[in-house]
């Protein structure tokens, strides 16, 4: 520093130099640098301090919504997410194909219970590989340099398609000839058809609570990330740190944007218009304007629902796809922000439902039955059933609040009485069996008595 101390003549180093033209002298990068060294002087701070090891460690329990953010804190948090904390959010990757909504065409031919099992299709990561699909060797500096992720589809799914169709998934997906609806639905997934619909949700990122698009839009003609879907070898390979700075860039727009709206006017809901307005930014970003086609479709994106409260349009064809996105998103990032024992007390709440139905359903039974065999000559109109929740969604985590508090109060409900209703079922039961029996039937027996 002795240099900087010294007249303003004096030569300063070239990379100080630059910051005369904007007016610094020496004597004032001196007082600069002399306040960074004070204040990082070891003996001016009497605040405990972490080690670095363990501030690391914090970083792999940073939201994944606000991970780049403290990537920009200093340069050791931001080579550590580049490389192990990116890494370690990989392993709990999963990638998600939807096979589209109940309504379309090729779905609507599946019983509600085969389409539970078969309408998404789940991969978990395996390994890290290079450009030529080999794993990476002892001799390289680390594991997280590969640039290629390999996913490997869960037996899961595969067992449900064999199960119902009587061959294997992989077969049919590389047989030239076989059911057609299944044909576009596997080039659907491995990216060998165009969609009906731009933007139509084909694969989504699954990381802790968040689940969003992998790209929008992901055709075979705007792949940005490399993804390769072989359902044959039940693999997917995709160039995983694109991949992830995509998935968190758009997670942290989504966060802003919902803590940005508090507060203002929504047409669906404050989550479902950001998450909608947010896939649209994105679908506008990925067109070019010097293309005819995706001029029209830019068009075609301005004309959608308006958002936040805005006066509705015309309805547009492209709202279809919209809708079914949406709404395959908002119940796959409900179910990853629900604990392991939150979803098992909804599934337990839900056979609880069940068993309430087919019970009350059957005292409502053995009462009519009572009914009529008390006033054999009334006519009794149709019985109604107990419950009217026909259009319940199968699936329990797609139950709004409301719904699911209701659905609560009556099973506690029928919790608590369930002992007198069982004793009312035996004793109706009885009256029947024994009101059933004609009068003159003990007659014809040859008895004396």
């Amino acid at each position: 520093m002795s240099s900087l101390d010294t007249t303003t003549s004096s030569p300063l180093p070239t990379w100080l130099a630059k910051h005369m033209q904007f007016g610094f002298t020496a004597d004032d990068v001196a007082a600069l640098v002399d306040s960074i060294d004070s204040s990082q002087g070891l003996q001016g701070s009497t605040a405990a301090q972490l080690p670095a090891e363990l501030l690391l460690l914090v970083l792999e329990h940073v939201p994944v919504d606000h991970l780049l953010d403290w990537r920009l804190i200093c340069r050791g948090f931001r080579d550590a997410i580049d490389g192990r904390i990116l890494f370690h959010h990989l392993r709990r990757t999963e990638l998600l194909g939807s096979l589209g909504s109940e309504e379309a065409f090729s779905m609507s031919q599946l019983t509600p219970e085969q389409y539970d099992r078969l309408h998404v299709v789940t991969a978990q990561f395996q390994k890290v590989e290079n450009e030529h699909g080999n794993g990476m060797s002892k001799s390289d500096s680390a594991i997280w340099s590969s640039p290629y992720a390999v996913f490997q589809i869960e037996d899961n799914w595969l067992d449900a398609f064999r199960d119902i169709f009587g061959i294997d998934a992989g077969v049919a997906s590389t047989r030239e000839v076989g059911d057609a609806m299944w044909g576009f639905q596997f080039d659907r997934l491995q990216l060998r058809r165009a969609e009906e619909g731009f933007g139509r949700l084909r694969w989504c990122i699954k990381l802790d609570q968040a689940v969003l698009d992998l790209s929008l839009p992901l055709e075979s003609s705007r792949n940005e990330f490399n993804l390769e879907v072989e359902l044959s070898k039940r693999t997917i390979r995709v160039r995983w740190k694109d991949m992830l700075f995509g998935f968190l860039k758009t997670e942290a727009t989504l966060r802003r944007m919902i803590e940005k709206r508090q507060g203002s006017k929504f047409t669906f809901s404050l989550v479902e218009d950001c998450l909608r307005e947010v896939r649209r930014q994105r679908l506008h970003a990925a067109l070019n304007p010097d293309n005819r086609v995706d001029r029209h479709l830019k068009w075609s994106l301005r004309l959608l629902q308006p958002l936040f409260g805005k006066p509705r349009l015309d309805q547009t064809p492209l709202e279809m796809v919209e809708d079914a996105s949406i709404h395959t998103l908002l119940l796959l990032r409900r179910e990853a922000a629900m604990t392991p024992k939150q979803l098992q007390r909804l599934q337990q709440l839900q056979e609880d439902h069940k068993t309430m139905d087919r019970e009350i359903d059957e005292l409502s039974t053995d009462f009519n039955e009572f009914k009529s065999n008390m006033r054999p000559t009334m006519v009794f109109g149709l019985s109604v059933p107990f419950h009217t929740d026909d259009n319940l969604p199968r699936n329990p985590v797609a139950w709004p609040e409301d719904l699911r508090a209701s659905i609560e109060g009556r099973v506690n409900k029928w919790k608590s009485q369930r002992k007198v209703i069982r004793q009312m079922h035996t004793l109706l039961s009885s009256s029947n069996e024994a009101l059933a029996v004609p009068e003159d039937s003990f007659d014809n027996l040859g008895s004396q008595f």
